[in-house]
C-alpha cells in the first residue's frame, strides 16, 4: 500500500511541476482520485499527506487541499519534515548540507551582518559559556547562534533552509553530547567564526564555520563506527 501511495504521490507532483495542477487549484476530491487510480481512500490520503510534507499541497479546515502557492515557507516545511523523518543513517548527509549553506552563510555574514547580529552573536555565545553542562539548553543556544547567522548572511533561503533543520539538529546534539568536555571544542569554534564574522573577513569567516562543523562531521562519523571518545 505504501508503494503504491508513493507511485500516486509521484505522478501527482509531476503534474503540480508540470503545470497541469496549477498553484491555488482545489485538487480533485478523494473519490475522485480513488476513481482514477483505482484504490482506497486510505492510499490516497497517505499519498497527500507526503505531497503536504512536500509542500506541494496546503489543507484548508472546512474547505478542502489546494495546490501550494510556492512561497519560502513551504520550502522550509518540506526541508522539515524530511529532516524529521530521515533516517539515522542519513544525517551525515544533513551534516554535509549543514557545511555547504553554512559555509556561505558565514562568509556573507562578515560582509553583510549589522551590529544587531553581531550583539545577538556575542549574546548568545555568552550564555552558551555560562550554561556548562545543560545540554538541553545549550543545544538550542548553539543552534540559535547558527540561525543568527544565516539570517545575518542577508540571504532568506539559507535562513529558511537552516531554520527548517533546527529539531532535527537539537535532537541529535542533545543525544550525542558525550560525558567529557565537549562544550569547550563548540564554544571555541562558534568564537572563531564570531571574531571573523565581526572583523568582516568573509574567508575567514567561512573556514571557521567549515572547520566547526567538521568536527561535527567527524564527531558523527566515531559515533557511526563505534569509536567516539566522551
Amino acid at each position: 500500500m505504501q508503494r503504491r501511495s508513493a507511485q500516486i504521490a509521484g505522478e501527482l507532483e509531476q503534474e503540480i511541476l508540470g503545470g497541469k495542477l496549477p498553484p491555488g487549484d482545489r485538487l480533485p476530491s478523494e473519490e475522485k482520485l480513488c476513481e482514477r487510480f483505482k484504490v482506497s481512500r486510505t492510499v490516497i490520503r497517505e499519498a497527500i499527506q507526503q505531497l503536504r510534507g512536500r509542500g506541494l499541497l496546503r489543507t484548508l479546515k472546512g474547505s478542502g487541499t489546494y495546490i501550494a502557492d510556492p512561497s519560502l515557507e513551504s520550502l522550509g516545511q518540506a526541508v522539515e519534515s524530511y529532516s524529521v523523518l530521515a533516517e539515522e543513517s542519513d544525517f551525515l548527509e544533513l551534516i554535509d548540507f549543514r557545511i555547504l549553506i553554512e559555509t556561505e552563510c558565514a562568509r556573507l555574514a562578515a560582509t553583510h551582518a549589522g551590529e544587531q547580529v553581531i550583539r545577538e552573536l556575542k549574546r548568545i555565545l555568552e550564555s552558551m559559556e555560562k550554561m556548562g553542562a545543560a545540554k538541553d539548553k545549550f543545544s538550542k543556544a548553539d543552534i540559535a547562534f547558527h540561525l543568527a547567522i544565516a539570517r545575518g548572511s542577508g540571504n532568506s533561503i539559507y535562513s529558511i533552509l537552516l531554520g527548517a533543520l533546527e529539531k532535527r539538529c537539537i535532537a541529535y546534539a542533545q543525544a550525542n553530547r558525550g560525558d567529557g568536555d565537549w562544550s569547550t571544542p563548540v564554544i571555541d569554534g562558534h568564537r572563531a567564526i564570531l571574531e571573523a564574522i565581526e572583523a568582516g573577513v568573509p574567508e575567514r569567516a567561512a573556514d571557521a564555520m567549515r572547520k566547526h562543523l567538521l568536527s561535527s562531521r567527524r564527531h558523527f562519523v566515531d559515533l557511526e563506527h563505534g569509536g567516539a571518545k566522551a
